[in-house]
């Protein structure tokens, strides 16, 4: 499941990433609902590169959940500062949307009770 999710999650994040590559119009909303410039791009190639990792097979499941954790709490602070401060300090212009807000806390929670699940419901 911690595969499964990671995987899931890491290639709809890569989709996210090229779209803010290169959508040029301003604000740069997909769709109107999630904020996709440039530097919400640059955060979220690291955090690719991490879950496409942690989905694949060479990953151990140690490794995937401690990966789902470090995502689920980075996810969960963005949310939290982003309601705050919709750009983050600046760091995005295009600013975060409610619907990111709610993004953010979704797949920061999912990430983290998936990481924290430390060897319960492990599948042969």
């Amino acid at each position: 499941m911690e595969r499964t999710f990671s995987s899931k999650l890491g290639v709809g994040l890569a989709l996210l990433t090229f779209s803010g590559f290169v959508k040029s119009k301003t604000p740069k909303h997909l769709l109107g609902l999630m904020n996709v410039d440039t530097q919400h791009s640059m955060l979220r190639v690291p955090l690719t590169m991490a879950l496409l990792y942690a989905g694949s097979n060479q990953s151990t499941l140690k490794n995937t959940r401690a990966i789902l954790t470090g995502i689920g709490i980075f996810y969960f602070a963005i949310g939290a500062i982003g309601y705050k401060d919709k750009s983050v300090g600046g760091v995005l212009p295009s600013k975060l949307t409610n619907f990111d807000l709610i993004y953010h806390f979704g797949v920061g929670a999912s990430a983290l009770w998936l990481g924290s699940r430390s060897g319960r419901m492990v599948k042969p």
